[in-house]
């Protein structure tokens, strides 16, 4: 839950500096989607801000996938 918790807070603080674009007044944060059971098909969207606490939840992260950002030990990502 503390990991939740901070990756929460780290999404909040580097919203600003990810955000992708704006549409219809709401800015959208990139998000390197790592679909369930099938992470070869990990892929960057761009979700509203309300939409990242559920992303980080099942194991995507804050950033286009394969960006500097990208954890350790995940596809794409330093190893």
């Amino acid at each position: 839950m503390k990991k939740l918790a901070a990756a929460a807070m780290l999404a909040a603080g580097l919203g600003a500096m990810l955000v992708g674009h704006v549409t219809a007044g709401e800015a959208k944060v990139a998000v390197c989607h790592i679909p369930p059971g099938n992470p070869a098909n990990k892929h960057t969207i761009e979700v509203g801000p309300a939409a990242v606490n559920a992303h980080l939840a099942h194991g995507d992260y804050v950033g286009a996938c394969g960006s500097v950002g990208t954890p350790i030990g995940l596809p794409g990502g330093p190893s």
